[in-house]
């Protein structure tokens, strides 16, 4: 019995055993443990958000290694040179570095475009500025090709303008100093340096007149009305309504990062994003919209459909171990259910087999028993049913679910020696009848 379990489940075991790590070969490797993000200067509104994605991520046993950058454009050239895998960048910034090997993971929030002037002058139009000294945003920084942009759509250049490529810091002191004319800022609407410059009484913030222009031009930005008084109802900031354009930051990855770091950066980002803001509607963001590079498959995928059902009830490597299994899960079900479901037949087959390989011979002698005339040749018959009746007893040994087959060829053996008693006696009566005649 023990013999026949091995022929039978043996094989079934080695051919799971081959079946899985086939399959395992198609199976996503785990993720890393860490991983690089490039964010702006320290302190600034991409570090400040890196370090809550780094709290959060922590939480799941994953690490956020922070590298800080002078700006979007430097971030763009440390995913292209592999030295960071995911990186926060500005919109607008795409055309200044070749996209080929990034994708996007979603914008993330709008980033007003603030351009402040001196209130002495009287700028209603971006080309108002031509003639004037400005500041665009240091090289390397997002601020600097967005103004560039624009000033150029208005035909106000190097040429005609003072471009002076300064930080943030350093564009608010001059433009309070009266160094120079105006400034462009790219930042967040709760920056202490857009804070001190609008309540700075010699300073006045640029309203986009011809925002929908801007905004047919280049699908990367969009309008936001900043109403009367959003910063500081008590002192009236802003004093009047005013139009911004603005882009949005996003996520952008080098197209190889890992599927599941993917998901855990969207949760962590939904978290701290889809609550919205002072100029974002809550459930606005992470978005596929706004976005400049294609967007990462999986990426999409999460922000139309959300967390899988396993992330839903799973923590997050538990989920993740058990989604990169299913690829190898699903298919071997589909050959193991047929495999499970075969084997007790065979092994039923294989128990019976040896109880019916002896009825081969059983036939053979009582198919032509009738026809036998000869007593010595059923005395043959006699020896060989009887030495069949011992091999049976010593070489046959069956599980107690088989014993009725077992006992069936006991009877029967019995039945065909029976039988050959009963013709050799009718041989003999036959032959001593003869020998009276």
């Amino acid at each position: 019995m023990k013999c026949n379990l091995c022929k039978v489940w043996i094989p079934a075991v080695v051919f799971v055993i081959v079946s899985f790590f086939i399959a395992y070969q198609f199976v996503e490797p785990a993720p890393p443990k860490t991983i690089r993000i490039a964010t702006g200067r320290v302190g600034g509104g991409y570090h400040t958000f890196a370090l809550k994605y780094k709290a959060l991520l922590a939480k799941d046993n994953f690490n956020l290694e922070i590298v800080p950058t002078a700006g979007s454009i430097e971030v763009l050239q440390r995913l292209k040179s592999k030295d960071v895998s995911v990186g926060l960048v500005q919109g607008g910034v795409g055309k200044s570095v070749a996209s080929s090997g990034l994708k996007s993971l979603g914008s993330l929030f709008y980033e007003p475009l603030w351009v402040f002037h001196k209130r002495q002058h009287s700028i209603k139009y971006l080309f108002d500025l031509r003639g004037k000294r400005i500041a665009i945003g240091e090289k390397g920084s997002g601020t600097r090709p967005l103004a560039l942009q624009l000033l150029a759509d208005n035909q106000v250049t190097e040429a005609n303008t003072t471009f002076l490529e300064l930080s943030s810091q350093q564009a608010a002191q001059q433009l309070k100093a009266g160094k120079i004319d105006a400034a462009f800022f790219v930042m967040s609407i709760k920056a202490n340096t857009i804070s001190k410059l609008l309540q700075d009484t010699t300073i006045t913030l640029f309203s986009f007149k011809r925002h929908i222009a801007y905004t047919s031009q280049h699908s990367f930005l969009s309008s936001l009305k900043l109403g009367e008084g959003v910063i500081n109802l008590q002192k009236n900031i802003p004093h009047e309504e005013k139009i911004l354009l603005a882009t949005t930051a996003s996520l952008v990855a080098r197209e190889d990062l890992h599927s599941d770091w993917v998901s855990i950066l969207l949760m962590g980002a939904e978290k701290i994003h889809r609550s919205g803001g002072l100029l974002e509607r809550p459930g606005q963001f992470p978005s596929t919209q706004f976005v400049e590079f294609p967007m990462n498959n999986n990426a999409a995928v999460y922000l139309k459909e959300g967390p899988s059902f396993l992330h839903k009830i799973f923590p997050f490597s538990i989920a993740a171990t058990i989604a990169r299994l299913t690829i190898m899960i699903i298919p071997l079900i589909a050959v193991l259910m047929p495999l499970f479901k075969s084997a007790p037949p065979i092994y039923r087959w294989r128990i019976r087999s040896q109880i019916y390989r002896w009825y081969v011979r059983l036939y053979e002698v009582d198919q032509f028993l009738d026809k036998i005339a000869d007593v010595d040749i059923l005395e043959t018959k006699v020896k060989q049913m009887k030495s069949l009746e011992k091999e049976v007893i010593g070489q046959v040994s069956v599980p107690l679910s088989f014993m009725g087959e077992l006992y069936a060829l006991h009877m029967h053996i019995r039945l065909v020696l029976s039988r050959l008693d009963e013709r050799k006696q009718e041989i003999i009566s036959v032959n001593e009848s003869n020998q009276i005649a």
